[in-house]
């Protein structure tokens, strides 16, 4: 078991019974609790949370379908993530989809924008070069 010195914070050695940068003394480690073993700190029961149960492939196929959907899917991806049904599954599903949704408009609008600096600078120099040979 790790132990720290209260006086400076020093990482003190297992075996020792004071500090080895300032002397100060450093308690004994604590005994685990019996019919425990180390480490001390285990993960919480999450029994008082109730599990979420998965959809069925029939509603997921169905629901994939209407997401499908242009404007459709949008809405709908909207609506079930913002609390608009009662299954958390479905609301998992269309968060997801929404943030795919908003990942894939952001890289779109990102390479039209590149797209038309790199088609701007073209027609740029095409038009000072015409400008400047025809002169």
């Amino acid at each position: 078991m790790l132990r720290f010195c209260k006086n400076c914070g020093l990482l003190v050695p297992h075996d020792a019974h004071t500090c080895p940068q300032c002397g100060a003394p450093v308690p004994p480690p604590a005994a685990p609790a019996p019919g425990r073993t180390a480490p001390l700190y285990d993960a919480p029961d999450r029994e008082d949370e109730p599990a979420i149960e998965a959809m069925s492939q029939t509603a997921t196929t169905i629901t994939m379908i209407l997401f499908a959907i242009p404007i459709v899917g949008l809405v709908l991806s909207l609506v079930w993530s913002l609390g608009g049904t009662h299954d958390p599954a479905r609301k998992r599903l269309a968060r997801a989809y929404l943030i795919r949704t908003l990942v894939v408009a952001a890289a779109a609008v990102l390479f039209v924008l590149v797209a038309a600096l790199v088609f701007s600078a073209v027609l740029h120099s095409q038009l000072a070069y015409s400008y400047y040979y025809y002169r």
